[in-house]
């Protein structure tokens, strides 16, 4: 069965279980980005913890990139290296 055109939420509204997290947050006045931030920037904290913050933050200001498969048509090539050439 299709939905009617027109039907149900626009791109970009938010569902009514986002809307109530935004607004509970909204209410208690805590903005989850800016304390991820003043965890990441705050020293007294573990790298880890930092690192993490870090991480998270990341995704806002640079999307993660797509995995590129590499393929050829050309037959797979072999490097040798003799001992003489090996060092460890």
């Amino acid at each position: 069965m299709q939905k009617p055109p027109g039907s149900g939420r626009k791109a970009g509204t938010p569902n009514k279980r986002t809307k109530s997290i935004e607004e509970k947050l909204e209410a208690m006045g805590c903005d989850p980005i800016e304390a991820m931030a003043r965890l990441a920037m705050d020293e007294n904290e573990s790298s880890t913890l930092r690192f993490a913050a870090l991480k998270e933050l990341a995704q806002y200001v640079a999307p993660k990139r797509k995995a590129v498969e590499v393929s050829s048509a050309q037959e797979p090539f072999v490097i040798v290296i003799s001992p003489e050439d090996a060092t460890l």
